[in-house]
C-alpha cells in the first residue's frame, strides 16, 4: 500500500465510521415552541420535537434516537398558580389522547449513547508508506510500515466518550423529573419520550392538584403593646 492508499484508506474509515460530537440543545435557548392552550392558564406549556436534530449535528445520536424509538423534546413550562408544582406529582403529560410518562434522564442517556468499544477495532489497522508497487502484480515491495490504527482508534474512543458524559450531563441537568415549579416561574427542560412517532402533546394539572386550596398567607403577629408610662410627679 502506497502513502496515497494509505490516506485514501484512513480518510474513508474516518469519515464512514469515526464517533460523533455532541451539539447541545440548551432549551431555554429554543425560539420555536409549539404553544398547548392561550395564556394566563393555571399551567402554560409549550414543546419542540426533533430536539437533537435542531440543536445541529448529533447525527449519531438522531439515529439511535430513531432505531431506539425516541423522540426528545424541549419543553417550557410556567406555573400560574399559587402553589409549588411538582411536574411528576402534580401535572400529567398526555401524548395524543393517551397519558405517557417521560424516561428518566440517565435511563435515556444510556440508551441513546453511541459506542465506544467498537473503536479497539481501529488498534488493528497499519499501512506501508513508500516502496515499490509493482504494476502487473499489484504488490507492493519495500517501504515502512506504519500502525496508524490506535492512534485512530484512541481518538474514536476519547471522542465518542466525552460526546456520551456531554449529552448525560446535559439531559440530567433539565431533566423534568419531579421538577418543582414555584409560582410565577417559568422552567425549561427535556424530556425522552418511548414513541415512534409525533403526536400533540399536552399538559393538564392533576385533580387532586387542581382541587388543592392555595396557601394563604400567616397571620400577622400583633404589634407589641406600648409601655405603660409612669405618673407625672407633683414634686410631694
Amino acid at each position: 500500500m502506497t502513502a496515497t492508499h494509505l490516506a485514501a484508506g484512513t480518510l474513508a474509515l474516518a469519515l464512514s465510521s469515526c464517533a460523533g460530537s455532541y451539539h447541545q440543545i440548551r432549551p431555554a435557548n429554543f425560539t420555536r415552541y409549539q404553544s398547548m392552550g392561550p395564556a394566563g392558564t393555571p399551567v402554560e406549556f409549550s414543546y419542540q420535537f426533533s430536539a437533537l436534530q435542531m440543536a445541529g449535528g448529533n447525527r449519531k445520536y438522531i439515529k439511535k434516537e430513531r432505531k431506539r424509538g425516541y423522540q426528545t423534546v424541549v419543553v417550557r413550562v410556567k406555573n400560574n398558580t399559587a402553589a409549588d408544582l411538582n411536574f411528576s406529582r402534580d401535572l400529567e403529560l398526555f401524548f395524543g389522547d393517551r397519558p405517557t410518562m417521560p424516561v428518566p434522564a440517565i435511563q435515556a442517556a444510556n440508551d441513546l449513547k453511541q459506542g465506544v468499544a467498537i473503536y479497539v477495532l481501529y488498534f488493528l489497522g497499519i499501512g506501508q508508506i513508500g516502496g515499490t508497487t509493482d504494476p502487473y502484480t499489484g504488490q507492493t515491495t519495500g517501504g515502512t510500515l506504519f500502525p496508524w490504527g490506535p492512534l485512530v482508534g484512541a481518538g474514536n474512543m476519547i471522542g465518542a466518550a466525552s460526546a456520551n458524559s456531554n449529552m448525560r450531563k446535559e439531559f440530567v441537568t433539565n431533566e423534568m423529573t419531579n421538577k418543582v415549579i414555584r409560582p410565577g416561574e417559568t422552567v425549561y427542560g427535556i424530556i425522552s419520550l418511548r414513541e415512534m412517532n409525533v403526536a400533540p402533546l399536552r399538559l393538564q394539572l392533576r385533580a387532586a392538584a387542581a382541587a388543592a386550596p392555595a396557601p394563604t398567607a400567616a397571620p400577622a403577629a400583633p404589634a407589641p403593646a406600648a409601655p405603660a408610662t409612669a405618673p407625672a410627679s407633683d414634686g410631694r
